[in-house]
């Protein structure tokens, strides 16, 4: 079983867990001298008392997998559990037992066999068992000291409330105040104010930074915040542009308009004139020049470019790096190329909504000194509004290619969702993932490619015979077939792609990046290797991101928010950097869904994968797709000055509160997220 299923195992006795203390303290509390009626009490306590063990009983196999499954399990969880239970079962089974051995003659003195002492240890263990809950739901993995004191003042009353209510008779003559009915209710009604008021110190919480500077963000909470006297702003990071560079000019228009595909299929999407957006082009060492122009997209549009560690006054994040351009408005986006590989551009104002709805294209860097492709082919994936598309396309479109010659293709999952790629017709390779060139790759045959969202895998082959065809489990009637053609200028026959048995892309095993081409060795002078981000250093700083869901306000709005270390963006603590520091970053997935992170501004290079180490080319990642139940040990090099957002690329989740920042002491931002400013990146 792994990690994941342990812990739906574990949500799932928790409920039991619950479920059935509370039924014993029901069934123990209205006794009625039934023998079956104190057998269901005898079986229900008996099924508390399983699940609750059953469920510590699992806590070896989650700390096995990391500690951030298990921490707030093991620190909180146990101690606030494990005491009422074994007290209901100390109390509660005699009482019980002797019940029904004894019907209706009155039990002697003594808290084993009494059944108010029976009666409050079961309700102090329902209690507790749905405080666990409310750990999992509400607290999260960091809870505050004041949220824990008031679950436990809300285990206590519920404990005093049942004492007053059936044990506690009215005294004779006693003013209402002091009645058993009023105690009762002031004191639930107590109850009631504390989580109606824990609620809306929660609510104000979520509304404070609506329409505040990305400045005055949350700082981290093991980190210090360093205050300068200047600080500079993002808007002055704009980087170095050579006078002599070659300029590479582009227009990108935004408009909303009516969209009709291949298929027939017509629908409304945001877009730069089209599907995807322009392919942008540049040599290694040239100066992209990008004017953004808003003809009619009314919440805003901008341009970031996704993996490409621009400088941070050209990142295009809404309310972080600049504001939305709104419609009428223009922005111009300067920076010189100097990463090669595939990449691509989407809006980041409003993203979750304008992404899906078209508003991205591809961006290829090429490098001078490596031979091109004789065929290279961008495929950018992507649903549009339920339509999948591979490049503009909804259908099979066609590329030629001449047998023997060699064919690039550049796999781009524009998606929020992963996607998995078939390739079939040719061996081929994975010569880079995220833009970087992977160290000796081998060929692969009978591998899907799974790309999370954001990602990007380039394989080379060389051409066959017969055609080759590129397939996506997110475009069912789409393909991309590259057919052989007998010389440049050569004639070709159509070529119809067969159909794919069922389940292919089920059943069909994926590689395994971190398992894939071979490790980089130092050369005889102990230079660093060419492929490599980094070398060996000390690591200055250590961050853990937990992934997970608990009910949170996002921008004042109740959700069951995706969180990072128990809060929703915005008051998820900042990672707080200095230039030069080496960063050891540790991502815990505890959700149900993968989250593919994207730290903006830079790359990441794999560390282990839980636990495991990779065993082939060093993976270098802009975007890390991390599934249920997976840890992540990633390093990043602070060599990019900015503040920068980092968050779940699938959009709705970071929509949803899964965003947080990364932010280097010194550098400041003007901008607005939220409130009037229209700014919102997410």
């Amino acid at each position: 079983m792994n990690t994941s299923q342990l812990l739906a195992v574990d949500l799932l006795l928790s409920f039991m867990s619950a479920g059935a203390w509370i039924g014993a303290a029901w069934m123990t509390a209205s006794l009625r001298d039934k023998t079956r009626r104190i057998d269901l009490a005898l079986l229900l306590l008996g099924v508390a008392v399983a699940v609750t063990v059953g469920r510590y009983a699992l806590l070896p196999a989650l700390v096995a997998g990391s500690w951030w499954f298990a921490s707030e399990r093991t620190t909180i969880n146990v101690p606030l559990t494990i005491i009422p239970a074994a007290w209901a079962a100390a109390a509660g089974v005699p009482f019980l037992l002797r019940r029904r051995n004894t019907g209706s003659k009155p039990a002697p003195p003594g808290p084993g066999r009494s059944r108010e002492w029976a009666v409050l240890a079961l309700v102090a263990a329902s209690a507790s068992a749905v405080a666990s809950l409310a750990l999992t739901f509400v607290l999260g993995p960091f809870p505050s000291p004041w949220s824990l004191a008031v679950v436990l003042f809300m285990v206590a009353a519920s404990v005093l409330i049942a004492k007053l209510a059936l044990f506690t008779p009215p005294r004779g003559g006693a003013s209402p105040v002091g009645s058993r009915p009023t105690a009762v209710a002031a004191l639930a009604g107590l109850m009631i104010c504390t989580a109606l008021g824990s609620g809306v110190f929660a609510w104000l919480g979520s509304r404070s930074a609506d329409g505040a500077t990305i400045a005055a963000a949350v700082g981290h909470h093991g980190g210090t915040n360093v205050t300068v006297k200047d600080p500079t702003p993002v808007s002055s990071l704009v980087g170095d542009t050579s006078a002599d560079a070659v300029v590479r000019h582009y227009e990108l228009t935004a408009r909303v308009e009516q969209v009709t595909l291949p298929s027939g299929q017509t629908t409304e999407a945001w877009t730069f004139g089209s599907l995807p957006g322009p392919a942008l082009e540049a040599q290694l060492g040239e100066v992209m020049e990008v004017v953004l122009n808003n003809r009619d997209v009314s919440a805003g549009v901008t341009l970031h470019w996704h993996g490409y560690d621009v400088p941070n006054a050209m990142d295009g994040v809404a309310g972080a790096t600049q504001d939305a351009v709104m419609p009428g408005q223009s922005m111009t986006y300067r920076f010189t190329a100097a990463q090669a590989g595939t990449y691509w551009y989407h809006t980041h104002q409003d993203s979750a909504e304008g992404v899906r709805k078209g508003l991205y294209g591809t961006f290829v860097v090429h490098h001078p000194a490596s031979s091109r492709a004789d065929t290279d082919v961008v495929v950018a994936g992507h649903d549009l509004s339920g339509l999948g598309l591979l490049g503009s396309s909804d259908r099979a479109t066609w590329q030629r290619a001449t047998p023997g010659s060699s064919v690039r293709v550049r796999l781009i999952n524009t998606d929020s969702v992963q996607q998995r790629y078939l390739i079939q017709g040719a061996a081929f390779r994975a010569v880079a993932v995220d833009g970087t060139e992977v160290n000796q790759p081998p060929e692969v045959t009978g591998k899907l490619l799974r790309l999370g969202a954001g990602g990007r895998v380039d394989i080379a082959f060389t051409m066959p015979a017969s055609p080759v065809t590129v397939r996506s489990d997110a475009a069912a009637g789409a393909v991309v077939v590259i057919a052989p053609q007998e010389s440049a200028a050569g004639e070709s026959q159509e070529v119809t792609p067969d159909k794919l048995p069922a389940g292919v892309f089920t059943t069909t095993p994926v590689l395994d990046l971190l398992d894939y081409g071979k490790p980089l060795v130092e050369d005889g002078n102990g230079s660093e290797p060419a492929h490599a981000i980094t070398k060996e250093r000390a690591v200055t700083r250590e961050e853990v991101m937990v992934l997970d869901r608990q009910f949170r306000f996002v921008d004042g709005i109740p959700r069951y928010a995706f969180t990072v270390n128990g809060a929703a963006y915005p008051l998820v603590p900042s990672i707080e950097v200095a230039e030069g520091d080496t960063v050891k970053v540790t991502i815990v997935n505890r959700t149900s869904e993968p989250h593919p992170m994207h730290p903006h501004g830079h790359h990441v290079q794999v560390l282990s994968r839980n636990g495991v180490v990779p065993s082939g080319s060093p993976l270098v990642l802009d975007t890390v797709d991390v599934l249920p139940g997976e840890v992540w040990e990633l390093l990043l090099h602070a060599d990019n000055p900015g503040i920068w957002m980092d968050h779940c690329h699938n959009l709705d989740h970071a929509a949803e509160g899964m965003m947080m920042l990364l932010k280097y002491q010194g550098v400041s931002s003007p901008f607005v997220h939220g409130g009037h400013s229209h700014n919102r990146p997410e």
